[in-house]
């Protein structure tokens, strides 16, 4: 199969974007028959919309005063469904500015910022040019939980292009501001929290240190704001999770399978502690392998997420062919986009276990530590 393929390598570029094409043409499709007509009801950026006013006209101390978001949400107008905003509050804090818009303006605003996250994500990582270029943006785009995300206003994308611009300052010797960049995987923390321990073991230990100073600044205004009562409301608001209503934020996670328990801890440690030696095993030889080993650990580690985060396997993907992936990662990453697409019908399992041999294969050590010089990274690894 690999030979085949090989064989006929320069027909990939096209072959990619066609199927990109037509993956984007069925979203749209999929959208206009299905979703369009209650986009602003049915998104989640209601909910973060709903958060931040809480914010500014109740205080910050009430952000997860439930009875405060569902009057929040609810003057919307009819047909909004009140849910918990469980996120950290950043991404209430984010969303503030767009509070001087009305909310389907908002939500316009919103999306086209989504967009361009993952459009600043592909132009930093994904590699060659040309055709091939063009191919990786329509797989992208076209792949159901990138384009699903998007639909819902879910910020995964903007963790994306938090990993994508600290990867890049790196490569630009700014290890510095590459923490601060990657800081903001705080607006959704389960889908890089990895990230920053895998590059402390590779070496990488300026960085690591700016994105723990910046995160603990963005802990303890946070915590100023919400003060004693907020602190215990939102507490009260995580424990829900624990809960069989959560159980579909933990459809696409290890805890799917394993259940919340002794065997998922178990598991998990195990699992940061494969990503960990990644890491170390892969130091002096450029951030990508780390960084991509703490993005598949961060999934498999968690125990919530949702189909639509999976955009950060995406990220992961590109990195590792920047590294110079092996046949057989290459391989796996086709066999997982595939599943990607099919999440729905396929569900967790064979997800999970694709992810497991992807981050397994990132044990194996790079034959030369090479380190690219200015401006080299930009073009594919040989």
């Amino acid at each position: 199969m690999i030979a085949y393929v090989q064989a006929r390598r320069r027909l990939l570029p096209a072959v990619g974007l066609v199927v990109g094409l037509i993956l984007v043409s069925w979203d749209l499709l999929a959208a206009a028959g299905t979703f369009v007509s209650q986009y602003a009801v049915r998104n989640d950026f209601r909910l973060d919309y709903g958060a931040a006013t809480v914010g500014i006209k109740s205080g910050y101390s009430h952000l997860y005063d439930l009875a405060a978001q569902t009057s929040a949400i609810e003057n919307l107008g009819p047909g909004f469904n009140p849910q918990p905003f469980i996120s950290p509050p950043p991404l209430a804090w984010l969303v503030t500015p767009l509070l001087v818009l009305p909310f389907t303006a908002a939500l316009v605003v919103w999306t086209l910022l989504l967009l361009a996250a993952l459009g600043w994500t592909w132009y930093l990582l994904a590699p060659s040019g040309g055709v091939a270029k063009g191919a990786h943006l329509a797989l992208l785009l076209g792949v159901f939980p990138v384009a699903f995300g998007v639909m819902v206003g879910q910020p995964g994308a903007l963790v994306a292009a938090a990993v994508a611009t600290a990867w890049w300052l790196l490569r630009h010797d700014r290890p510095v501001w590459a923490g601060a960049a990657l800081s903001l995987i705080v607006l959704k923390p389960q889908l890089a929290l990895l990230v920053p321990v895998c590059l402390l073991a590779s070496g990488h230990g300026r960085t690591f240190g700016a994105w723990l100073v910046a995160t603990l600044f963005i802990g303890l205004v946070a915590l100023a704001l919400l003060g004693p009562d907020g602190l215990a409301r939102y507490r009260d608001v995580l424990a829900q999770t624990q809960t069989p209503a959560w159980d579909i934020t933990r459809r696409y996670s290890i805890s799917g399978p394993l259940g919340l328990g002794p065997v998922l801890n178990i598991t998990q440690v195990l699992v940061a502690a494969v990503a960990l030696l990644a890491a170390w095993r892969h130091r002096g030889q450029g951030p990508e392998l780390p960084i991509a080993a703490g993005i598949v650990g961060s999934l498999l580690v968690t125990p919530y997420l949702g189909f639509q985060d999976f955009v950060m396997l995406v990220v992961a993907g590109w990195l590792i062919l920047r590294a110079g992936a092996s046949q057989w990662q290459v391989v796996v990453m086709v066999v997982g986009y595939a599943l990607l697409q099919f999440a729905i019908v396929v569900l967790a399992l064979p997800i999970l276990a694709a992810e497991a041999v992807l981050l397994v294969s990132l044990l194996r050590a790079a034959p030369t530590p090479t380190r690219p010089k200015i401006g080299s990274e930009l073009r594919p690894a040989k």
